[in-house]
């Protein structure tokens, strides 16, 4: 079994991830503060050392809930010792009030993330809920980029394929909003291009009503979903996600 987890926190879990009959198992994982980010170095260095089939790689990016902008120096240092396979998360939340309020934040922030990963040639996970309309309007910036990840993407197949029209080297990511009925994930899970289509767990985080946490091993249930509404061959399909993965990450 090749499972691929395009996104998911692992300083955030209480447990790292445990899986039986994997042969091979891939994630990224994000960072955004400078402590976190180093113990998640050590930690992946330890998965991937005592797991034979874990490729665990890194991420760092300025999360645009509350974006950290003295952070910059740091990203752009692991991003000169290529301690990173890709910059994010980063993009727009206006979800809430207090998280619209710093759009302007959001909005520096990003364009420093956009220009970082055009300059050191590394893919872009994005984090976009109810901003999309911005993102359309960094066209121009997002083609430039080698690649990019909407990760948890929150809107509709119309919106993704006009993405995609642009030129835009896009992947779309889904997870848990494949169990609980999300008309327009599933409708992208389904019709999207398969070269388009990665699955994550967003662990420990993007919970189903009810749950307290995500684990990685989850991932499974999102496997299942896709290959379901996909009517697709399970070995297939997981060769499919593995090319995708090591194709966004340049592995």
């Amino acid at each position: 079994m090749i499972l691929c987890d395009a996104h998911l926190h692992l300083v955030q879990l209480n447990k790292p991830p445990v899986f039986e009959k994997v042969t091979d198992y891939y994630a990224a994982s994000c960072a955004h503060e400078e402590n976190e980010f180093l113990q998640m170095e050590k930690e992946i260095k330890n998965l991937n050392e005592e797991n034979p089939s874990f490729h665990i790689i890194p991420a760092f990016g300025l999360h645009p809930q509350k974006p950290d902008l003295k952070l910059l120096p740091f990203l752009e240092k692991l991003c000169q010792e290529k301690r990173i396979r890709a910059i994010g998360e980063s993009g727009f939340d206006f979800l809430s009030p207090d998280f619209k309020s710093e759009k302007d934040k959001q909005e520096e922030a990003w364009r420093n993330c956009l220009s970082l990963a055009k300059e050191h040639s590394l893919p872009l996970i994005i984090h976009d809920r109810k901003a999309l309309d911005i993102l359309f309007s960094y066209t121009k910036e997002m083609k430039s980029l080698p690649a990019l990840l909407f990760h948890s993407f929150a809107f509709g197949l119309r919106e993704a394929e006009a993405l995609l029209a642009k030129g835009i080297n896009a992947y779309f990511s889904f997870g848990k909003q494949l169990l609980n009925g999300n008309k327009k994930s599933l409708e992208c899970a389904a019709c999207l291009p398969t070269e388009r289509l990665l699955l994550e767990t967003d662990a420990p985080f993007q919970t189903l009503k009810g749950e307290k946490e995500t684990l990685p091993q989850e991932i499974m249930k999102v496997y299942e979903k896709a290959v379901e509404l996909r009517e697709a061959k399970r070995d297939v399909f997981e060769k499919a996600m593995k090319e995708n993965f090591c194709s966004l990450f340049s592995l």
